[in-house]
């Protein structure tokens, strides 16, 4: 029995490690986190599977999914960029986007499109 003992205060020790290295989260925090997936979550039927254009009806593409940023402070359209432009993913903050007539809208140039770095997730 005493053999065991080192192992198991090791594990012990390894998971106490782990608990204290989270980062406490405040109430507060935690209601901020919970309106910006909401809020991400009502987008999505509204904005997904829509086309994107810029500047002179230049088409971006269509928006795939709307994610809160990875600091949580803003919704992100995901949007799958043509190839023509770069293709890939790029993330586009939700507030630049407009609706004009019946097209949804960004303004931008094409160079700016294009040099949008990919959305990592």
């Amino acid at each position: 029995m005493q053999q065991h003992l080192p192992a198991w205060a090791c594990v012990l020790v390894m998971l106490a490690g782990e608990a204290s290295a989270q980062e406490a989260r405040s109430p507060l925090i935690d209601a901020a986190d919970s309106r910006m997936q909401i809020g991400a979550a009502s987008l999505v039927p509204t904005l997904r599977r829509r086309w994107l254009y810029a500047d002179h009806k230049l088409v971006v593409g269509r928006v795939k999914d709307v994610r809160v940023s990875a600091d949580g402070t803003a919704l992100i359209a995901v949007v799958a960029r043509r190839r023509w432009l770069g293709g890939g993913e790029v993330g586009i903050p939700v507030p630049l986007l407009r609706q004009a007539d019946n097209d949804l809208t960004v303004s931008a140039t094409r160079e700016t499109i294009g040099q949008l770095p990919l959305f990592k997730p």
